[in-house]
């Protein structure tokens, strides 16, 4: 096995991989102006820390057996959280990102209003690798293992892709545009993403995949409360 499922002890290592690979991302920059690279990481791993923990909690933590890659999901009933819930990651945002709060909300304000809300689904809210050990293989280990949890539960997953490049290149493990690019105002453009389960029927030769309809899905699925999360995916 290659990944395995983080425990609460890996959690601050998961926040501080995160929030150095996210200090590299033009997204944040802009919700955390004027901050020097170590200020900004200082921020993003108290900031990411709400969602890894909200994930343990909700979804699950994808470690690389290196534990220099991270995968940060969130299961579909998590999607309609409750009011409580919800409030409690409000004052922690509060607190964490003080006078960058408004920018903070209306990124994840943006992204609320472009989450699909009519099928059931999992969501990658953060994917990351250490810089040191991008071009290892580690994305595609972590893609790998969740990827068989979503053929497993035979669910689709969603995803928001802050660069075209990685939207182009998310496409070998599946996922496929899910969508026009998402504007946010003040932010660079996302790409939207899903990926549809892969079954194996057994009147197929073994080996043959196919995907199942997003009319199939459809018939299936229900109207969901989504909150928002930041999902890149530096590679």
């Amino acid at each position: 096995m290659k990944c395995r499922l983080a425990k609460n002890t890996d959690l601050e290592n998961v926040s501080d991989i995160l929030a150095t690979a996210f200090s590299e991302e033009p997204v944040h920059k802009l919700i955390f102006p004027g901050r020097d690279r170590d200020s900004l990481i200082d921020v993003l791993r108290n900031f990411f820390r709400i969602y890894v923990n909200l994930a343990s909690k909700y979804g699950g933590i994808l470690l690389t057996e290196n534990d220099a890659g991270v995968l940060v999901y969130f299961r579909p009933e998590s999607m309609a959280m409750p009011k409580e819930e919800l409030t409690k990651i409000d004052s922690q945002l509060r607190k964490v990102c003080g006078s960058d709060y408004a920018k903070a909300i209306a990124f994840i304000d943006g992204l609320e209003q472009h989450h699909p809300q009519t099928f059931h689904h999992y969501y990658i809210s953060l994917l990351a690798v250490k810089p040191s050990c991008r071009g290892r293989g580690l994305v595609d280990d972590l893609f790998s293992e969740f990827n068989t949890i979503l053929d497993k539960a035979n669910l689709p997953c969603y995803a928001e892709c802050t660069r075209f490049s990685t939207r182009t290149l998310i496409r070998r493990w599946g996922y496929t545009d899910a969508g026009s690019p998402i504007s946010i105002d003040g932010f660079p453009k996302l790409y939207p993403v899903v990926r549809y389960p892969q079954v194996k029927p057994a009147f197929l030769p073994a080996g043959r995949e196919i995907r199942l309809s997003f009319t199939l899905k459809l018939m299936a699925c229900f109207a969901l409360i989504t909150p928002s999360f930041f999902t890149t995916f530096p590679m």
